[in-house]
């Protein structure tokens, strides 16, 4: 360092009263190989030995400090930390100035808490010898000359300096260039003094950071696991803020607890806790976390009590902003809240029931000459609030926000009695806030649902009893927004009681009470208690009609609500009906372009929807958007509304490329006007990621998906019903990608929220058990799948009564299960049934009841039946042709569908006519790269296949494998068992080799990705035993095969279809090795259980008996050899007669 130096090595000094400590004189510390005299630090109080983390902090300063060119002017630099008490300055700056210890010539550190303090440790420089030979006078003047002189790179530290105004501060700088001054502040006003980039906040510590700290000042091993497990549900609790993690940690050190007893402690006596001095960590002023934010709360009570007016009415103002915000929740604490509520100060509404609003405390609303809020005095003390970091600026210039601990003290602070009045005056306010209509902005009605939880669940946290008094206007305005906000069984809570109460006191006729009633029902239908919600409805309806008249709007209105209610019970035609009469009315009183008429108009076309009158619904829906667009604008939030519900209609009717385009249109314009994260641009998002599945976009449904998920847990937080929702839907997009562990993972999730936050016998948590049942389907889990089916009708059957269309659906779900363990009698009773209910309840032409005959046809080709399967497929394709268009993609899969059945039939060559048509139909209506149309060509594929076209076949399926590689991915299941698919035909084609190689590819990734009992992985295994046979490796094939039965009786059970085919494909290995014996005692178990399970007549039956005259006639029992051929011969003669018999009713 060159220059002239007053010193002869770096000298660390504290001034405080008047008294000098050099560095020569007390040795605290030696660092490494540096000289003792100029690396100690003599009563400037070391750096903690814990000291971790902030090394961006620390890098910044030595950026700043360290950074000195001789290009440059030399001037005199300063920097500003400034921070919430306890959150680390001082340690920061401590850290800092051992770091830098080289650096520095001198250290000189003030305790800056007031004038005082340091006007007396400057003072105290005249004693220095240095100092005494320039003849200093012992003033603060002669002081700061005397150090703005020095010509090394000094550093000066202003510490604590909280209560100082800028101005007064600056009075203390040395005068000249040279120097460095670091400040530490809770006031973010002393950042004037520095250059913008100068100036830092210091925030809560790091996670990792945290955890390192609390495990050090608690004495415990870092390198333990389950320490840090616990460590860092630790320092969560404590907000990430170090004095806290410093004096908890200093506490379990002591030996007093342990660090888990530490939590369980603390949630019990945060107060205690935080306030004990015993064990004060690392803080430089031996206070507690509590006492330290206490020294900020005695600044504000002694400015309150100046004798400047403008300053004391600033800090009374400060004092009751932070008493309220208390009761707030901690973040989004708005001056929109309190202009609002300012209005309410005009005069207080008279009613016979209490009314919050007649309770306002006006102190801080006042108004000005126009009626409008001023905001003034409000202001005054939120600057004082933030200039002493307990509260900060939020997001935007009007939005504050507390740290969760300084939260916590403001309330823990105040006597009970405080408590009780100070929570009263903030949920008065808050009530004051809400208007009773839904006119003001979503995102205040989102952001005030957030502050009336916090502040009733404070309440009862607290028991205070004074809150638990009713006020009338509150309660119906808070039922109404938590209902809104998706917080069903807490606003009903609220409006049972207003209910009760406007009974009593104004009579159950006065239109106050029917409106309440109104409310409750609608939260009643949000919770799936639909049968309260009718009765309440219908009450409504009828008090409506008997007081105001049958053409009173509100009528109008009531009958929309209770037909919605009808909805959901299932009642769809009750509902249509209710709807049709609403809207006539509603026509002929307000006029086909009323607001309200275009509203009922919207819930027909939803009614047409679930009645599966999908053209009706088209029509309705184009009818209401150009209205809209007519009346309203294209960009209205109700014309998107509208062009949402179009498109998906257009999904429901197949038309997947409009409702795309109409997607993107409304999804562009709510983002344009209501911005990303308002919760319409967010459901018009979920929207559109549905569509993208149905065009087989999965990818852009699963982004959009994670995108949708992810803004609902911002916004609404991770319980949140929409949140729960949105997790649900995107579960069904993995599924639809294949990846069904984690669409699994996701749906228990779902259903566990579900279950906690709805309840076991919700409609929506029942929901969830569906959802997750047909993810187990998808993953082989029969079983799972069979008992959730089980408990999920059962449910139903006993919540929503037996001919509810979702009992009915949950009806032909567990027969789909039951198709999928070979219990096909079972299924084609449970189908039989579902048809029945489906016709009498839904109409034969409904969407549902033509899905059940088609479940019923694929049970009975499963059964043999298959001139049944054919002739229902037929009236399939008949009826969906008519009512939804020839090319609706449910058309084409009945067509697909009716192809099976002519397979099954053997009757080949119309199949392969069908499988070309689909595939046709599906390149021109879904494009060449979807899924289905991938999955019609895999079809196409297996026909040519069953026509022994075997070379078209491969062509065909090597087709279908890259296109699924390219579109799905090499690990979707569709692309392994295509796969398996190649190798098949490869057997037919004698191609073995290549059969045996891609078998065991097949095999191989169905075991990584599906797991070993996956009905995938087992077909790989007998496929691949297959080929072993035709290369004559039978000990590898029977080994292979044994797995397969054995792995089947598992799953499966022994009656199972596959099982038995399984044990015949065994019997088959046994007679190649000539094992007649063992291959007839597992023939005679195939023919007797597929006799009794199919029928003497079904063509598997017939290969059994086939079989077994086979291994007689190897065996030499001719006798036995000859009898079952001779049966064979009768019952393929009886099953020919019959299927002629049937194909001449087909051509009739």
């Amino acid at each position: 360092m060159s220059g002239t130096h007053v010193f002869s090595g770096a000298h660390h000094f504290v001034l405080r009263d008047c008294t000098i400590n050099e560095a020569s004189t007390i040795n605290i510390n030696n660092f490494g190989n540096r000289r003792t005299s100029s690396t100690v630090i003599p009563l400037m109080p070391n750096p903690s030995i814990r000291f971790t983390g902030q090394a961006a902090i620390i890098a910044r300063l030595k950026e700043l400090f360290l950074n000195s060119s001789n290009d440059q002017v030399q001037e005199q630099k300063h920097f500003l930390l400034y921070g919430m008490g306890g959150v680390g300055k001082t340690q920061i700056c401590l850290k800092f100035i051992e770091e830098m210890s080289n650096h520095f010539s001198t250290v000189c550190w003030l305790d800056a808490s007031s004038a005082d303090t340091i006007t007396q440790g400057l003072k105290g420089i005249r004693n220095l010898p240095e100092a005494q030979s320039s003849a200093l006078d012992g003033s603060l003047e002669s002081a700061l000359w005397w150090i703005g002189s020095l010509k090394e790179n000094y550093a000066m530290v202003f510490d604590n300096a909280d209560t100082l105004s800028p101005a007064e501060l600056k009075a203390f700088f040395p005068p000249g260039q040279w120097g460095n001054i670091l400040i530490t502040s809770r006031n973010s006003t002393m950042s004037c003094l520095t250059l913008p980039e100068n100036s830092l906040e210091v925030m809560e510590m790091e996670e990792n950071d945290a955890v390192a700290l609390l495990l050090k000042a608690s004495c415990l091993d870092p390198s333990r696991v389950d320490l840090q497990t616990e460590a860092l549900k630790f320092v969560k609790e404590l907000c990430y803020l170090p004095l806290a993690i410093d004096q908890a940690g200093a506490y379990i050190a002591s030996g007093a607890i342990d660090i888990g007893g530490y939590l369980v402690k603390y949630s019990k006596h945060q107060k205690t806790l935080l306030s004990q001095t015993e064990f004060t960590g690392a803080s430089k002023y031996n206070r507690s976390v509590y006492g330290t934010l206490e020294l900020s709360y005695e600044e504000i009570q002694q400015r309150s009590q100046s004798d400047d007016p403008h300053r004391s009415e600033a800090a009374n103002s400060a004092l009751l902003l932070l008493e309220l915000f208390s009761f707030f929740h901690h973040e989004g604490i708005t001056e929109e809240i309190f202009a609002y509520a300012a209005v309410q100060c005009q005069g207080a509404l008279q009613s016979d029931l209490p009314l919050a609003s007649s309770i306002l405390d006006c102190r801080l609303l006042p108004l000005d000459d126009a009626g409008v809020w001023n905001n003034f005095v409000f202001r005054e003390g939120i600057q004082m609030l933030i200039s002493l970091s307990l509260i900060k600026q939020g997001l935007s210039e009007c939005e504050y926000g507390m740290h969760p601990l300084v939260h916590a003290w403001g309330r823990d602070r105040m006597v009970l009695r405080r408590r009780q009045e100070c929570s009263l005056i903030a949920y008065v306010t808050l009530s004051c806030a809400l208007k009773d209509d839904t006119s003001q902005p979503y995102g205040f009605r989102r952001m005030l649902v957030t502050h009336v939880r916090a502040n009733m669940q404070q309440s009862i946290t607290d028991q205070h009893k004074e809150n638990d008094n009713y006020f009338d206007d509150s309660y119906e305005k808070f039922g109404c927004l938590l209902e809104e906000q998706g917080y069903s069984s807490e606003a009903k809570e609220l409006q049972v009681q207003v209910l009760n109460a406007r009974k009593r006191v104004l009579g159950i006729e006065h239109a106050d009470t029917i409106r309440v009633m109104g409310h409750l029902a609608t939260t009643y239908k949000s919770l799936g208690k639909y049968t309260e919600a009718e009765m309440l409805g219908k009450q409504v309806l009828d008090a409506n009609i008997r007081i105001l008249g049958i053409e009173h709007p509100d009528n109008i209105r009531s009958m929309a609500k209770l037909a919605g209610t009808y909805e959901k019970l299932g009642r769809y035609t009750a509902a249509e009906k209710l709807k049709k009469q609403a809207l006539d009315a509603s026509i002929r009183i307000l006029g086909i372009e009323h607001p309200d008429t275009i509203i009922i108009m919207a819930a027909l076309a939803a009614t047409y929807g679930f009645l599966g009158k999908y053209r009706e619904a088209e029509k309705l829906n184009k009818q209401v958007l150009d209205a809209n667009i007519r009346i309203l604008g294209v960009e209205h939030p109700k014309t998107i509304l509208a062009m949402a519900n179009l498109a998906t209609m257009y999904r429901n009717l197949g038309k997947y490329i409009e409702a795309e385009k109409l997607g993107k249109q409304a999804f562009d314009t709510r983002n344009r006007t209501l911005g990303v994260e308002h919760p319409e641009t967010i459901r018009t998002m979920a929207t559109l990621a549905k569509t993208y599945r149905s065009l087989g976009k999965c990818i852009e449904a699963e982004k959009l998906g994670k995108q949708v998920l992810d803004a609902k847990t911002r916004i609404l937080g991770v319980e949140h019903p929409d949140t729960i929702q949105d997790m649900a839907n995107l579960a069904k997009t993995y599924r639809s990608l294949g990846n069904f562990i984690e669409a699994e993972k996701l749906q228990k999730k779902v259903l566990d929220a579900r279950n906690r936050i709805l309840g076991i016998e919700h409609p929506g948590t029942i929901w969830a058990m569906a959802n997750l049942a047909v993810t187990y389907g998808c993953l082989g889990k029969y079983i799972e799948a069979e008992k959730l089916g089980m408990q999920i009708l059962d449910a139903r059957n006993r919540i929503l009564g037996c001919e509810h269309p979702d009992t009915i659906r949950a009806m032909a779900n567990l027969a789909a299960t039951y198709g999928s363990l070979g219990k096909y009698t079972e299924a084609e009773k449970l189908k039989k049934q579902v048809l029945d209910a489906s016709i009498r309840i839904l109409g034969a032409k409904h969407p549902d009841t033509i899905r059940a005959m088609a479940n019923l046809a694929g049970t009975y080709g499963n059964l043999g039946k298959y001139r049944e399967a054919v002739k229902l497929g037929m009236q399939i394709l008949d009826a969906r042709g008519r009512i939804l268009g020839c090319e609706h993609p449910d058309t084409v899969m009945a067509m697909a569908n009716l192809a099976v059945s002519y397979d099954n039939l053997g009757n080949y060559t119309e199949a392969e006519k069908l499988k070309k048509q689909i595939l046709d139909a599906k390149n021109r209506i879904l494009g060449i790269e979807h899924p289905d149309t991938i999955l019609a060509m895999a079809n196409l594929a297996s026909a040519y296949g069953s026509l022994g076209k075997y070379i078209e076949a491969e062509k065909l399926q090597k087709e279908v494998l890259d296109a699924r590689n390219r579109v799905l991915g090499i690990e979707h299941p569709d692309t392994i068992l295509t796969i398996g698919n190649l190798a098949a035909t490869y057997q037919s084609l004698r191609k073995y080799i290549e059969a045996e190689k891609l078998g065991k590819q097949f095999l191989d990734a169905s075991i990584k990705i599906l797991g070993v009992e996956h009905p995938y992985t087992i077909l790989a295994m007998a496929n691949l035993a297959v080929t072993y046979h035709a290369l004559r490796k039978y000990i590898e094939g029977e080994e292979l095969e044994k797995q397969v039965l054995d792995a089947r009786n598992r799953i499966f059970g022994s009656e199972h279809p596959d099982t038995i085919m399984a044990m015949a494909n065994l019997a088959v290995s046994y007679i190649s090795l000539e094992n007649y014996a063992e291959a007839e005692k597992l023939l005679k178990k195939v023919l007797d259980a597929r006799t009794r399970l199919l029928g003497e007549e079904h063509p598997d039956t017939i290969s059994a008996m086939e079989s077994l005259a086979i291994t007689y006639h190897n065996q030499g029992n001719y006798t036995e050899a000859e009898k079952f051929k001779i049966q064979c011969l009768d019952a393929r003669n009886r099953l020919l007669a019959v299927e002629q018999s049937t194909s001449d009713n087909i051509l009739e």
